[in-house]
């Protein structure tokens, strides 16, 4: 299908329990248009390629991104991720985050820098964006590391096939700026990750757009200014009291009140 106009997409990561069966995605995905919804990013439903893309060609839904795990993604052999990307449609894949052994030391940030070039560099031939979606541990500094994990990896990693997905909520988790980190990727996110953040009986909790304790007016200015294409809502866990489809509902409703289309 072609690329619909809007800039809001949805994950299915905040849908998989709904997701785990092509019967349970036609279903969720009926929802989601009822929503408003024209796009998604793919990622934890466990159905081949073939039939999500099925599903999404019925429901006229837009594939904007994808989540890979390394397995795929770190590949000798990356004919089955790029196929994948290939059926779907999409040029847009993000490692949802790394195995413990790239995120504990200096070494290990080392070599997923390393990894996240080389690897970067085939898929681009391919025609195929390469990102990454931080968490919270990133903005540790290790010893050997000049500065935070986060820092370390977009410097020295290549712009030209090194794509980020910065996740806003998780940035603030790890004591960072939203509006810095957008600002310092500026031109190498196509997908940005939009996820709020509040605080409930004493603990962070994930949220719906609009009803934490985010920035979105400085947020969605930024992403404005430096070309963001994709808003992609992530919510991990529903908040409580609500189900998750109220929730995509209160985010996808928060942000078009919000001017985004």
């Amino acid at each position: 299908m072609n690329i619909p106009d809007s800039q809001i997409a949805v994950t299915l990561f905040n849908l998989r329990d709904f997701c785990q069966t092509e019967s349970d995605l036609d279903r969720t995905l009926d929802r989601l248009c009822e929503i408003g919804y024209k796009a998604v990013q793919v990622s934890a439903v466990p159905l081949p390629a073939e039939v999500i893309r099925k599903q999404l060609d019925k429901h006229e839904l837009f594939c904007c991104a994808t989540h890979e795990n390394g397995q795929m993604l770190f590949a000798d052999d990356l004919s089955p991720v790029i196929d994948r990307l290939q059926t779907l449609n999409c040029d847009f894949a993000a490692l949802g985050a790394p195995a413990v052994e790239y995120r504990q030391d200096a070494a290990g940030v080392k070599e997923l820098i390393r990894i996240f070039n080389k690897q970067g560099a085939r898929l681009k031939e391919a025609g195929i964006k390469m990102g990454y979606h931080n968490h919270d541990f990133e903005f540790e500094k290790f010893p050997g590391l000049e500065k935070t994990m986060m820092d370390t990896f977009y410097d020295e990693t290549d712009p030209s096939c090194v794509f980020a997905e910065i996740d806003m909520h998780w940035v603030t988790r790890g004591g960072g700026s939203p509006v810095y980190w957008i600002n310092k990727v500026a031109g190498r996110m196509p997908v940005a990750h939009f996820k709020d953040c509040t605080m409930y009986q004493g603990a962070p909790r994930f949220c719906e757009i609009g009803e934490g304790n985010l920035d979105w007016k400085a947020i969605i200015e930024a992403c404005r200014a430096t070309n963001v294409r994709w808003y992609s809502i992530e919510q991990d866990q529903p908040f409580p009291g609500r189900d998750i489809f109220e929730s995509v509902k209160i985010s996808f409703n928060n942000l078009r009140a919000m001017g985004v289309k």
